[in-house]
């Protein structure tokens, strides 16, 4: 059973709609869960600070926050948890690189939901990794690489 809830903060005619974030989540999703639960909430770029600065210690907005709740993914095979994402960050990002907001609106939830999933970019060979598996998925849902 997968269940997304969406909030948004911020509304703006160019945001995903509810089924777009529904699809590129299944698309993520690299194992079969017992249950997915997840929240998704577009913020301002103050909430993100203040978000960042509050679980990750870092002072500034970024673009997508990953909350995870990893006890019910390892003991039940449960995936629990929350992306944040920041809606001015995403589009500024979008801007600079040239990409197309919603394009660059999966690759943030295709990102955050292998965060929540236990992957991560903290050394070189698992950053590969990580954008190796975002460029498949991506690839399946009809976009272009990011990278």
């Amino acid at each position: 059973m997968i269940n997304i809830s969406l909030a948004k903060e911020i509304r703006c005619l160019y945001q995903p709609k509810r089924a777009d974030f529904i699809k590129w989540v299944k698309a993520s999703l690299t194992k079969s869960y017992n249950q997915v639960n997840l929240g998704i909430t577009i913020v301002t770029e103050e909430r993100s600070q203040k978000l960042n600065k509050e679980y990750r210690g870092k002072n500034y907005p970024t673009n997508v926050i990953s909350l995870e709740y990893a006890s019910t993914r390892s003991e039940f095979n449960f995936l629990y948890g929350e992306l944040i994402l920041c809606d001015e960050v995403i589009l500024q990002e979008a801007v600079k690189s040239g990409k197309n907001v919603r394009e660059h609106y999966a690759q943030m939830v295709v990102h955050g939901v292998l965060h929540l999933q236990g992957m991560d970019h903290q050394n070189d060979l698992d950053a590969v990794e990580m954008e190796q598996s975002e460029i498949i998925i991506l690839k399946q849902l009809g976009f272009s690489s990011p990278y």
